[in-house]
């Protein structure tokens, strides 16, 4: 409603500013401007409050899952035996060292170089004919003009 009232006063000073003064005079002649005061009714804005949601926290629960022990058909023996190792240095005898055959592939080097060409056929488009239309009554070269 503020703003409609606003509105209709702004659109009535417009159209009164808008509209030509009734001694006007034609151009070449001199003229004097005259002012008048009006007056602008000022409207004071009231804030409205408005509610607005305030953020509360809510606390979120992980549940973590806790192991509970449950009744197996096999019989596990208790306490559970876990070997345990230790690393003892131990004095180990070597044996003598001694040679074995063993067949070990090696690349043997041809009596002659071996060159293989191979030939992979490319195709090439072949070009097809494509109909023009010519024209019996157009004349497509004239004779005798030059530029």
């Amino acid at each position: 409603m503020i703003a409609f009232k606003t509105a209709a006063i702004l659109l009535l000073a417009a159209l009164a500013a808008a509209r030509p003064s009734e001694d006007w005079e034609p151009e070449g002649h001199s003229h004097s401007e005259h002012t008048k005061p009006y007056h602008v009714t000022v409207v004071k804005k009231i804030g409205v409050p408005v509610p607005h949601p305030v953020a509360v926290s809510v606390p979120q629960y992980v549940k973590v899952p806790i192991p509970q022990p449950y009744p197996v058909h096999v019989t596990v023996e208790q306490p559970i035996h876990v070997p345990v190792y230790k690393v003892v240095p131990q004095i180990v005898e070597k044996p003598v060292p001694y040679t074995v055959e063993k067949p070990v592939p090696y690349e043997v080097e041809k009596p002659y170089p071996v060159e293989v060409e191979k030939k992979v056929e490319v195709p090439i488009p072949k070009p097809y004919p494509v109909h023009v239309p010519v024209y019996k009554h157009v004349y497509h070269h004239k004779g005798g003009h030059k530029h």
